[in-house]
């Protein structure tokens, strides 16, 4: 019953905070303004988790260039993830599916000033793909979801990495950054029962990944250095997957 009115409590706030800022949303993208736009997601994300009682445990183990493109590549478990990611320090658009666009405000927002993939479409596939690359040769950096959605079936074992964000990298010279997502899984699991747990959430900012020293040939070696690095750092902080074989790439 606690559990339920929590995460009612949870949900009215998730509604309330970013309804309060949706005019600056659409300000910002009406003047084509879309840092402004990403610069906005980072704040709304520090005031919805601070209002609903969650603290939040930030590792950088290096600290990122604001003036550079990064990608960004985190495991991922949860919904929760991307209303969690905006805590990493430098604005940046998301990479995911296209159905996020019709969540009710929240969506607007996405298709607005991120970049959205329908996947059923090859087509519509490799437009994001080419739009991926356009933004970040204008200075953007991206977060890339590589499991390419909530995927696993054992948490914190990882699902195996699709090669499309390394692609990227390589292409472009863009830095990969793997990003660690601890604890989401266990605040709001994907168990159909929508229940919101309060407890602390860490996210740890690995180095930034040179992709200079691979190719298109040994692509799988890149996705699955990444892979191994998330990975290893997931079982440091639960012990109990460390029994547990990584999935390699495919």
């Amino acid at each position: 019953m606690i559990l339920r009115i929590y995460g009612g409590y949870c949900l009215l706030l998730f509604v309330s905070t970013f309804a309060l800022l949706f005019p600056l949303f659409v300000i910002a993208d009406k003047c084509n303004r879309p840092k402004f736009g990403l610069i906005l997601n980072h704040y709304w994300a520090h005031i919805f988790f601070f209002l609903i009682g969650v603290r939040m445990e930030i590792t950088q183990k290096e600290k990122l260039d604001k003036s550079a493109s990064y990608i960004l590549c985190p495991n991922h478990f949860s919904y929760l993830d991307v209303a969690i990611l905006p805590f990493v320090p430098i604005p940046f658009k998301f990479v995911g599916k296209i159905s996020i666009s019709k969540v009710p405000l929240f969506g607007y927002m996405f298709k607005k000033f991120h970049i959205t993939v329908d996947r059923s479409k090859m087509r519509q596939r490799y437009a994001s793909y080419q739009q991926s690359i356009d933004a970040l040769t204008h200075g953007f950096s991206l977060a890339v979801f590589p499991e390419g959605g909530i995927k696993s079936v054992s948490p914190p074992t990882m699902h195996a990495f699709k090669e499309g964000a390394f692609r990227m990298a390589v292409e472009t010279g863009v830095s990969i950054v793997p990003v660690t997502l601890a604890d989401n899984w266990h605040i709001f699991p994907t168990d159909g029962k929508y229940f919101f747990r309060r407890r602390k959430c860490r996210v740890i900012i690995h180095e930034p990944i040179d992709p200079r020293k691979y190719t298109l040939d040994n692509l799988k070696d890149f996705q699955n250095d990444v892979y191994n690095l998330i990975q290893n750092e997931l079982n440091t902080l639960h012990p109990l997957a460390q029994n547990l074989e990584p999935q390699p790439a495919h």
